[in-house]
């Protein structure tokens, strides 16, 4: 990888504000031209014009007709500069107020905006399910949706030491059909389980939807799951006949397989089915996480996040 592919204009951002506040470059001097900027912090031009235009947003650079580059802007002379941003900030309050906004609501924005300038606070997340398969898919999913590194877990681990597991994530995120095991095994920490719902994907339920024949056969490892899955079927083939097994049950699997015409499996039973029966299925059901558990899991990210922004400040208080 190439060095200019390594610097962000955020890196670029957070280098300029340094210089400026350490008096490197001076109110009303221009910057550097951006070539030379790009020379110095191995960066490409377009990334340094990027970062020039996130000074200008924030105030500390401006255009000039007489200049080709930034001009450094001119602070107030009678106050240092952490002094000024902090009349900046009583401003940007006043102006909240004004406009209605709650205490509350201005903290969680204001801590937002914190966190996307300086980095995000680290949050401890573990997703938890009952196959290693579900486990890894499902929180790469959940990390890629929420931009939040989440680690990959098994419902086993709940079975040894449940305070230290506990407390070593802020947040532990399993499906609905585990919630309530997970739950009461952390029944002391219930505030920290989330669950979210997980749906067959688009391309599952097409493949469902072009059946042709009715006797349907569906496998998969939990009775919830069948039943869920089994009124999702009869809602693309109203007219079929649906029969389940759970792949735990052999016997039934086997029976199952020699009875119907098509055979719909979820992905984690495909390899025992093709043991048991050897047959292959007509349909292998994947699963999704729903919008809106993504949406729910992001709005509890950011209040933890808020909390432990806060907890520093109450520690102080306190001491």
């Amino acid at each position: 990888m190439a060095m200019h592919d390594r610097i962000s204009a955020k890196d670029i951002q957070r280098a300029l504000i340094w210089r400026i506040s350490n008096g490197v470059y001076h109110p009303g001097e221009a910057l550097p031209p951006v070539r030379k900027l790009a020379e110095e912090f191995g960066a490409n031009r377009n990334t340094v014009n990027k970062a020039c235009q996130e000074l200008r947003k924030l105030g500390l650079l401006e255009m000039r007709a007489d200049r080709r580059s930034p001009i450094v802007t001119r602070m107030a002379t009678t106050a240092a500069p952490l002094e000024h941003v902090r009349q900046q900030a009583r401003d940007v309050v006043w102006q909240a107020m004004s406009a209605g906004m709650t205490r509350q609501q201005l903290l969680a924005d204001i801590t937002a905006l914190i966190e996307e300038v300086y980095g995000e606070s680290d949050l401890t997340i573990r997703f938890l399910e009952c196959n290693s398969y579900d486990s890894t898919t499902l929180s790469h999913d959940l990390s890629r949706l929420t931009g939040v590194p989440i680690s990959a877990g098994l419902l086993d681990e709940l079975r040894q030491n449940v305070d230290a597991f506990a407390q070593a994530y802020d947040l532990i995120v399993t499906t609905f059909h585990h919630l309530a095991e997970v739950s009461q095994a952390l029944a002391q920490y219930r505030d920290r389980v989330i669950g979210v719902d997980t749906r067959p994907s688009p391309e599952s339920l097409l493949r469902i939807a072009r059946l042709t024949k009715p006797r349907i056969g569906l496998v998969c490892t939990l009775p919830d799951t069948a039943r869920s899955l089994e009124y999702t079927i009869l809602s693309y083939q109203p007219t079929a006949h649906v029969v389940t097994a759970l792949i735990g049950a052999h016997d039934d699997v086997r029976r199952l397989a020699r009875g119907c015409d098509h055979l719909v499996v979820t992905h984690n039973c495909v390899p025992a089915l093709t043991e048991l029966t050897g047959r292959r299925p007509d349909v292998v059901i994947e699963f999704r996480i729903d919008d809106q558990s993504i949406e729910y899991l992001k709005e509890r990210i950011r209040d933890a996040r808020q909390r432990a922004a806060m907890a520093p400040r109450a520690q102080e208080s306190v001491s």
